[in-house]
């Protein structure tokens, strides 16, 4: 069977299934995998999956090809991505694979991997499927481990949370519903559960928090309950959505100005975010004595920059965040909102409060444009080469113009077949102009796009 080259990513492995992955792809995934372990020495590999209903299939295929190359499977079954991640840091060798098409169609399902505690980009993968199946004396083995109440003990043995906390979860019946519930309990606080049965039909809403539509169940809740704050979580657990006691989303860059306040405030150190982030936060960072860092999207560069770096703190627009002062530096969505707690309870004031001193940002959440994985690139590059709008251009992930009354931003998904964009303007006037002025400029010159923003 051909494989489809596209579902090789920058940063991980992503397709439909069974049509682009499947068992087969999957196995000779495994492969590849093993050829990287085997050139680096490493002899074991953590494995998971989240709960998609091809989750378990693609594990078992997968585990196929590791154990068939001689390498030793730790195997945690379900699991979120930072359930993964955490394995594969205790793990002598530091590698760990992971089942998860995240928040993209239920139909769709992919692999993240990090191996010797370095994320590995699914093209690197794809240059190593021609290889086949490494030669090998003797299987592998297999051994199942239980890494939830090891992760559970360690964050609340790291956490201080003082007061009584109301906290609505929504899991969105994706894999958190596996530890959030449990977690949140530890921690002392009162949780009220939506959708924590793990079902990858998902069958109430769809697992992505950076969808305001996804969050409506969650505000109403929040009200109905007179809770302090309400968490969403994605399908694999790796991002948070926030909202506040008042039923207000918080937008992952305004999670982030709160965090950075809080961190900076006790060391000084770096803050990497990607170009979707509002220049607020770099303002924000450099009064409370950081340095602000640019990062192109994705988890994969944002891990980089992180070892490059070594930041107290790293987040994205789409809600992954990454603790890197008292943590270990991957991307966690209910370690996220653990902090999140830990940060209104050290503070003893409402997360509404906190919300209201930020400054107040006149912007759009993440919008998108329906491409095709094969043009999205190549429609980047000819907006960028042609783009007459004035203003300081940054090309390190699409093409970023900051004005001096706002700032306008066209980029590629590398996750789904999209453009992604989003604008910022120091008044709603501002705002719009910024907005009329990209669309009308892609208009000019891209005339085949149907710009339809979703």
């Amino acid at each position: 069977m051909a494989i489809t080259e596209s579902i090789f990513r920058e940063y991980d492995i992503r397709g439909e299934y069974p049509n682009q992955i499947n068992e087969d792809v999957v196995k000779k995934i495994g492969f590849a995998i093993s050829h990287k372990c085997i050139d680096l020495g490493i002899d074991e590999i953590c494995v998971g999956r989240d709960g998609r209903i091809s989750g378990k299939l693609l594990l078992d295929a997968l585990i196929e090809g590791i154990i068939e190359s001689g390498i030793n499977v730790f195997n945690i079954d379900l699991a979120t991505s930072p359930l993964l991640y955490y394995a594969a840091k205790k793990n002598k060798n530091k590698s760990g694979v992971m089942i998860t098409g995240s928040h993209n169609p239920k139909n769709h399902n992919g692999i993240k991997l990090v191996i010797n505690d370095n994320p590995v980009s699914g093209k690197e993968i794809l240059s190593l499927i021609n290889k086949g199946k490494p030669s090998s004396n003797s299987l592998g083995n297999v051994k199942e481990i239980n890494i939830k109440d090891s992760y559970i003990k360690e964050v609340v043995d790291s956490s201080k949370i003082n007061n009584n906390i109301k906290v609505v979860i929504d899991c969105g019946n994706g894999a958190a519903g596996f530890i959030a519930p449990e977690l949140y309990k530890k921690l002392g606080c009162e949780v009220i559960e939506l959708y924590s049965e793990v079902d990858g039909n998902f069958p109430n809403h769809h697992p992505d928090p950076g969808k305001i539509d996804n969050l409506k169940d969650l505000i109403n809740e929040v009200r109905k309950q007179k809770a302090d704050l309400g968490l969403a979580f994605d399908g694999d657990g790796d991002r948070v959505g926030l909202v506040t006691d008042k039923g207000d989303i918080v937008f992952p860059d305004k999670i982030m100005m709160m965090l950075c306040k809080d961190i900076l405030s006790m060391k000084k150190g770096s803050v990497i975010f990607d170009v979707k982030c509002s220049n607020a936060l770099i303002k924000i960072i450099e009064k409370s004595g950081g340095t602000p860092i640019m990062s192109p999207t994705g988890h994969f560069h944002i891990k980089n920059g992180i070892k490059k770096y070594n930041p107290l703190l790293a987040g994205e627009m789409s809600g992954h965040i990454f603790f890197n002062d008292k943590w270990y530096g991957f991307d966690d969505g209910h370690y996220s909102g653990v902090r999140i707690i830990e940060m209104i309870s050290k503070e003893n004031v409402s997360i509404s409060e906190m919300n209201e001193k930020l400054p107040i940002l006149y912007s759009t959440p993440e919008l998108n444009i329906d491409v095709t994985d094969d043009n999205k690139f190549k429609i980047i590059e000819k907006f960028s080469k042609n783009c007459q709008l004035d203003g300081e251009k940054i090309t390190i992930d699409g093409l970023r113009i900051n004005f001096q009354n706002g700032w306008g931003l066209l980029r590629a998904s590398n996750t789904t077949p999209k453009l992604v964009l989003r604008f910022e303007g120091d008044s709603s006037e501002s705002l719009t102009s910024i907005k009329e002025s990209f669309l009308n400029e892609l208009s000019r010159i891209c005339p085949e796009i149907d710009i339809n923003l979703t």
